[in-house]
């Protein structure tokens, strides 16, 4: 699909706010990449041929499936032509406003990050293999919780909002007829916590303690969830007796964010993918894995990670 627009206002700007975001880009590489993701050989073409048709629906003006839709296809794009991963265009892309000024909820990012997902490396398979949803019908267990399956061998290792590296026999895993959603497990992106700084910064940190957002003076950094953390004055954590990731807890986290402003997934949440082809591998192991990972190309082969952490 190409997009064409009145002007090459927004394409201009769409390329100078993703040198921004990726300092190491040079604006005329952002310019061919934004230029790709529209449906052109290059920047010059786009510079030429932007108006020759009638300029494309805005997202506003989109259903809500096609937009988001068109979210994954430029940040898939601009990702592979840059090298880069797709999550961190995708957090990006609500600033660019390449397509239009349509603010992007937490719901719009959840879909889009696992759309990504399947369209790379968790492709979607029928049956009982790694990536499927499925629920657990055992004691103890939820029968409406759903849970990503984990590369496994004699039982089923798997990865739900809570756990990061849950087991349970394969005879007490359901998968239905019917497809279950997709979803990012809110360990990978729901703070359990925040710390404040001493230099006047606040720090939210995920429930493996790693570091998700930093907040200084307003202005928000998405971290490396390897980010080495400075000194703090004091911690505090959403939830007192354990429970975090639902009820009081959750919606106090929740609403955090929204005080913030961050409706973006921190990048912690594509260590996901990672998690899935190896089920001996941890949040925290994977997060390093993650970033030793460069673009989108090298994270469709991450059945062998553990490689980068004997490095």
């Amino acid at each position: 699909m190409r997009f064409f627009f009145p002007n090459l206002t927004r394409p201009k700007k769409a390329a100078k706010h993703l040198t921004a975001a990726f300092p190491g880009v040079p604006l005329s590489k952002s310019q061919r990449a934004i230029a790709v993701a529209c449906g052109y050989r290059d920047w010059h073409e786009l510079e030429v041929s932007h108006a020759a048709a009638e300029s494309t629906l805005l997202d506003e003006h989109l259903p809500q499936s096609a937009f988001r839709e068109r979210a994954v296809i430029l940040a898939r794009s601009i990702a592979a032509t840059l090298n880069v991963h797709d999550g961190d265009v995708q957090a990006a892309l609500p600033d660019m406003r390449l397509t239009g000024n349509r603010a992007f909820s937490t719901e719009d990012h959840e879909v889009i990050r696992t759309a990504c997902w399947r369209a790379g490396p968790i492709p979607w398979q029928k049956g009982r293999n790694p990536g499927v949803i499925f629920r657990i019908k055992s004691a103890g267990f939820s029968e409406t919780e759903s849970h990503w399956w984990r590369q496994s061998s004699y039982a089923v290792h798997f990865l739900s909002h809570s756990a990061d590296r849950g087991l349970c026999a394969k005879s007490e895993a359901i998968v239905p007829r019917t497809r279950l959603q997709d979803f990012v497990p809110r360990r990978l992106w729901l703070p359990y916590g925040w710390m404040d700084m001493e230099d006047g910064s606040r720090t939210l940190f995920s429930r493996d303690y790693l570091p998700l957002w930093r907040i200084t003076s307003g202005k928000v950094e998405r971290l490396k969830p390897t980010a080495v953390v400075p000194p703090y004055r004091n911690r505090h954590w959403f939830s007192e007796n354990g429970s975090w990731s639902s009820g009081p807890p959750r919606e106090a986290a929740e609403r955090m964010l929204a005080d913030y402003g961050i409706t973006a997934l921190p990048r912690l949440a594509d260590v996901l993918p990672i998690m899935i082809h190896n089920e001996r591998v941890g949040v925290k192991e994977a997060a390093k894995i993650l970033d030793g990972i460069s673009g989108p190309h090298q994270m469709l082969d991450v059945a062998p990670t553990l490689e980068v952490l004997r490095a």
